[in-house]
């Protein structure tokens, strides 16, 4: 995973999700620990992470987002494609 895809993905869940303390971000956090991570959320994750890679997903990738590191793997894979 290259330090710029996931920094953007990092910017992009302390965007979406403003009560997330800097800090406290871990990339292997499940989206149950994420207060606010319900259908709207991931939706607008997915919108912001293809926008900002010029990528689109396919609704089984986008199923099987749990973790911001399942973004960031699905990102560098479809960079490396």
């Amino acid at each position: 995973m290259k330090t710029n895809s996931k920094e953007t993905v990092k910017k992009i869940f302390l965007q979406i999700f403003p009560d997330l303390e800097k800090n406290s971000f871990n990339f292997a956090m499940d989206r149950s620990k994420f207060e606010n991570w319900d259908s709207l959320s991931h939706m607008q994750l997915i919108s912001e992470i293809e926008n900002a890679f010029s990528l689109s997903f396919e609704m089984d990738e986008v199923i099987e987002i749990n973790k911001p590191e399942d973004l960031v793997r699905l990102v560098e894979k479809k960079i490396n494609a």
